[in-house]
């Protein structure tokens, strides 16, 4: 997958010479936000998620520029936040309110006595929404949250896995002459 990675993406070059890149150049001109090594590549998958999940549109610039100074993998964190994309954007904004309004309302209990009255009376299609951006973005920041410690974790985990594999194979012999029947 690292091999495909790689050929897939535009060259660092490439984009330092982009005339509209000039003003961050030098952000991106540091060669340890390209590199693909345990750290940087969970850096970036930890801030994309994040980023992902927080923001509905500009996901790829404000990660890529947050990987540049955070020190991640710039392209990874570009990838991660394709995990919200027209086809999952309803049903992670649906679970993100249901997961909001769960664990804020108790919250939203207290607050509010006549809770109840006020979403009977919410006729107007601004209420409506204005009621439902709170748990919404909650639930967001909670799945922002947990995603992003979650897959710093997971790329850590898969990485020595990966590892222990290779040494492993490194460690076994080769077949014998009775093995090799």
């Amino acid at each position: 997958m690292r091999k495909w990675f790689k050929k897939v993406t535009p060259r660092r070059e490439t984009l330092l010479q982009n005339r509209w890149l000039r003003p961050v150049a030098h952000r991106l001109a540091h060669p340890e936000i390209w590199h693909f090594n345990r750290r940087n590549v969970a850096r970036g998958v930890a801030l994309g998620l994040f980023v992902g999940f927080m923001l509905p549109i500009g996901q790829i610039v404000v990660a890529a520029l947050l990987a540049a100074s955070a020190r991640g993998n710039l392209l990874v964190a570009a990838m991660a936040t394709l995990i919200t994309n027209p086809v999952t954007f309803p049903p992670i904004y649906y679970a993100a309110y249901r997961t909001g309004l769960v664990l804020l309302s108790p919250v939203l209990a207290e607050g509010s006595a006549a809770a109840p009255v006020a979403a009977q009376q919410a006729g107007t299609m601004l209420d409506m929404l204005s009621s439902a951006s709170l748990p919404t973005m909650f639930g967001l920041l909670v799945f922002a949250s947990v995603s992003a410690a979650a897959g710093f974790g997971a790329v850590h985990l898969a990485w020595r896995f990966s590892l222990w594999r290779q040494w492993r194979r490194r460690g076994k012999p080769g077949p014998g002459p009775e093995e090799s029947v």
